[in-house]
């Protein structure tokens, strides 16, 4: 056996897989945006999203305008498990990330791990999402899941997005922030 034939079967490079995280803009009646986070995998298929939505308080359900009492939820929706999706043609995107598939999914579950502490909060859901001081919505909860993914937060230009500004760094210590 040849050198060069030993190292063309011993030797081969690895494929790497390359998954990336997206924003993503569901628009709201061309009145404004709801932002959130998909991670994709190696072939581009949905893997799972991030969100943010108005919450009923009662019944514990997500809903697509918040109200009066109703609260910030944050959630994660898994393709495998049937959740909902967001997803839709011609949506506005970005990709904001793409890496190794360990990489990608370090940042991905380091923020999902912090849902169940999110929604201990409690928070108050700005009514309408725009309503109160600071906007606390689906936005707000956008732009604190960047911090979580260690991204920068992508503002989609062009659109309306209220509460994108207020990044609920105050519900999280900076051990939480960083991954």
């Amino acid at each position: 056996m040849s050198l060069a034939t030993e190292f063309e079967n011993h030797d081969k490079p690895q494929m790497t897989l390359m998954y990336s995280i997206e924003a993503r803009s569901y628009d709201l009646k061309g009145l404004a945006s709801h932002n959130f986070w998909v991670l994709r995998d190696e072939t581009g298929e949905r893997v799972a999203q991030l969100h943010g939505l108005a919450t009923d308080r009662t019944r514990n359900r997500f809903k697509p305008l918040g109200y009066f009492n109703d609260r910030l939820g944050f959630y994660e929706f898994r393709k495998a498990n049937h959740d909902p999706s967001f997803i839709f043609p011609n949506q506005t995107f970005r990709i904001v990330i793409q890496a190794e598939k360990s990489s990608i999914l370090k940042r991905w579950q380091h923020a999902a791990s912090q849902i169940e502490t999110l929604n201990q909060l409690d928070l108050n859901y700005s009514p309408f999402g725009l309503l109160g001081l600071p906007i606390t919505n689906s936005n707000s909860a956008y732009h604190l899941y960047a911090r979580l993914l260690g991204l920068s937060c992508y503002r989609f230009p062009g659109v309306m997005q209220p509460g994108i500004g207020n990044d609920l760094s105050y519900c999280c210590d900076d051990a939480t922030l960083s991954l």
